[in-house]
């Protein structure tokens, strides 16, 4: 009986047991440096056919065939890469995220010596896959670590080399949320969260505990958050923080007063501040400090003696801005008296009581100003004479908003006398008397009817009330200029050919034919609440004008400077195309209305 004879595996031809072997080695997953010292081929599931004893050449083509298999030799793992240099900031702001993504990674004690993953025995190199992981959102990378092993290792090492993290925190969402994200990023050095939930302790010590390198923290609320932070705690955090150099932080509402000791902090941003019962500030490389309180008139904060402590324990401020309605003229004083001489930038926002008097102390003892903002204070045209009179040379921003006792004058009489002014606020300076709604809307109606307004009309005594003035501005650096909320202007003429930026909400009353700008470089207009007439001028003015200027010739004066002479196009060449179409590209306006 004749038998249909199987040749036994391990009498295999060399030809089939190189094919079998090759497929085995591509279905098995490859593990570092477990290959057979012999042939170089793996050792899981290989019969190793290679003779140790024998030297003799071997010239047949099956046997080499069986020596030298066509699958190539896996090659040594490289070294451990660092990858500091690749550090990015991580960001949840625009995302929404699924809590159940942010889950603690298993511990794994047999990992893979290299990042990487196999398709067809074809090896992802590790830095290809760190970079196309590294550009993904951190929702889609919480999605991606759960592909496979090798992509969990790189998702893995990218939070831990995150050096920022801006984290938006759902209202729902519990103190284990935040603590599963900063468990994470073990180098987090800069942390920016939004809440929208409560903040409490607990949330203060899982981000202490979370990040022991952390150098910058800004907490911000929306608006149905709530900070229920104390004083104490606020103190304990900052103090065991050595490496904290930036604090911001909002709502801070329930403080009650602090005590912050701190030889690191260098910058210090406190909002919605509230009856405060001691403030001390322990912080010699502070440079940087702003105040913010809230407007509620029963605030019992004894600010001069804060700004007293400040000066004495704080000597390298350089950047001060307290906002507050208690600010005064004492709090002025106190300023003065401690004499902080790297002080470049100081900001009294809201204090009705600061008059001129306030200003004259402050330009007697700080000559060095860059920016001054005293908005919402009472000075007038004078102390705007004493501003221009100290700081002509440094000056550079000056806000002047909300003071109510300014005129164009004093507006006119700034940008003429600084010539390094680069940033102006004057919104709500130049208001009108009588703020009756009423009278604003039947002045505006003259503007299409034609007929005399009433602010030109005579009165009953025959004499001619003016209530409304005029602005001239002519300024050669000048890049952005607020005259918002400035009901009483009727007429504003700009020869400002560095203005970039203008802000024109709520001019109610600005005539269309009383408007002029010469600002070639405009880029952004505001214009809310403006009669479409105005803002239709502004757009042929601000978009067009430009245009029909490049056509012009160049003028040159004589030698006398009695006429003007146009100059041939072949004495200064005229640019191409390109560059017109570029500069028209680059020159477009913006109109923002309502």
């Amino acid at each position: 009986m004749q038998r249909n004879y199987r040749p036994p595996s391990d009498a295999t031809t060399p030809d089939c047991a190189t094919t079998t072997e090759v497929a085995n080695v591509k279905r098995i997953k490859k593990r570092g440096n477990y290959n057979c010292g012999r042939c170089g081929l793996p050792k899981k599931g290989h019969s190793c056919n290679v003779n140790v004893n024998s030297t003799t050449p071997i010239t047949d083509s099956s046997s080499v065939i069986a020596l030298s298999p066509t699958f190539p030799t896996p090659p040594l793992p490289p070294p451990r890469q660092s990858h500091s240099h690749l550090r990015r900031a991580l960001s949840f702001d625009n995302y929404e995220v699924d809590e159940s993504l942010v889950s603690e990674d298993e511990d794994e004690t047999g990992g893979s010596p290299e990042i990487g993953n196999d398709y067809g025995g074809a090896r992802l190199p590790a830095k290809c896959l760190w970079e196309v992981l590294r550009r993904l959102p951190p929702p889609a990378l919480l999605s991606a670590a759960k592909v496979c092993k090798g992509w969990r290792d790189c998702a893995r090492k990218l939070w831990r080399a995150a050096e920022e993290l801006r984290l938006r925190v759902p209202a729902k969402a519990q103190v284990g949320f935040v603590g599963s994200v900063l468990q994470k990023c073990s180098g987090l050095v800069r942390l920016s969260l939004r809440m929208q939930s409560e903040v409490d302790a607990t949330m203060l010590a899982c981000i202490a505990f979370s990040c022991p390198n952390l150098e910058s923290m800004d907490i911000s609320l929306s608006d149905t958050a709530t900070n229920r932070i104390s004083g104490d705690e606020l103190s304990r955090f900052v103090a065991d923080k050595r490496c904290l150099s930036s604090l911001k932080m909002e709502g801070c509402f329930n403080l009650g007063g602090f005590r912050l000791c701190s030889s690191s902090l260098s910058t210090l941003w406190l909002s919605g501040l509230y009856s405060l019962s001691k403030m001390v500030f322990n912080c010699p490389n502070l440079k940087e400090i702003s105040l913010d309180f809230s407007s509620q008139e029963n605030d019992c904060t004894d600010l001069s003696a804060v700004v007293d402590g400040m000066g004495r324990s704080c000597p390298r401020l350089q950047n001060i801005h307290i906002s507050s309605v208690r600010l005064s003229h004492a709090v002025v004083l106190a300023l003065t008296a401690a004499n902080l001489r790297c002080l470049h930038m100081l900001s009294l926002v809201l204090g009705s009581e600061i008059t001129d008097a306030s200003v004259a102390a402050i330009a007697s003892t700080y000559e060095n100003l860059e920016l001054l903002d005293l908005s919402g204070s009472s000075i007038s045209d004078s102390g705007i004479g004493m501003i221009c009179n100290v700081f002509p040379e440094t000056l550079s921003r000056l806000l002047i908003a909300l003071c109510p006792n300014i005129t164009s004058s004093g507006i006119q009489f700034a940008t003429a006398q600084l010539p390094l002014l680069e940033l102006m606020d004057c919104g709500m300076t130049i208001c009108e008397p009588n703020l009756n709604s009423e009278t604003s809307v039947e002045n505006r109606s003259h503007h299409v009817s034609g007929s005399e307004p009433k602010y030109l009309q005579k009165s009953p005594n025959s004499k001619l009330l003016h209530i409304y003035q005029k602005v001239i501005i002519k300024h050669a650096k000048l890049k952005k200029l607020s005259l918002w909320g400035c009901s009483g202007l009727d007429a504003l003429y700009l020869n400002c050919p560095q203005l970039n930026d203008l802000n024109l909400n709520s001019c109610a009353n600005l005539h269309p034919e009383r408007l002029l700008l010469q600002c070639p470089r405009l880029q952004s207009v505001y214009a809310s609440r403006c009669e479409k007439v105005l803002i239709e001028a502004i757009k042929s003015q601000a978009c067009n004008d430009f245009v029909s200027s490049e056509e012009r010739l160049p003028c040159k004066r004589l030698a006398d400077g009695s006429k003007r002479v146009g100059v041939p196009h072949y004495i200064t060449p005229e640019p191409s195309d390109d560059e017109k179409r570029k500069k028209a590209w680059q020159m477009q306006c913006t109109i923002h209305a309502d």
